[in-house]
């Protein structure tokens, strides 16, 4: 079932997610936002800024983390691009951002719950 969103939390969206598109199905949530805002709402401060650089995780930790969030996401089986071009698309925004924040040090793979 997909996640839904309340209009105010688009901040991620709009830093880092190509197919965000305002006021269009704005309701909905790919599986990276809600990791995202579930470490929020547990108390973990995490920067939704856009960073100048993005920082990369190395391969293992990557792979752990579409472990993590891709294997539990609605949109895997039918409307991810990441997951049906191999990894060759863009990422939903909430990947995007986790990416960036387990290679920048901010965020570890282990606070990162699997499905």
């Amino acid at each position: 079932m997909l996640r839904k969103r309340a209009k105010e939390d688009t901040t991620l969206c709009v830093n880092f997610c190509q197919y965000y598109k305002p006021g269009r199905n704005e309701e909905l949530a790919c599986q990276g936002f809600v990791v995202v805002h579930s470490l929020i709402t547990k108390g973990r401060k995490l920067s939704q800024e856009k960073p100048a650089i993005a920082a990369k995780p190395d391969a293992r930790t990557l792979e752990g983390l579409k472990d993590r969030v891709c294997s539990a996401c609605s949109f895997r089986e039918a409307d991810c691009d990441f997951v049906l071009s191999n990894g060759t698309a863009m990422p939903c925004g909430g990947f995007v951002l986790l990416s960036h924040l387990l290679g920048s040090g901010e965020l570890k793979l282990e606070e990162i719950e699997g499905p």
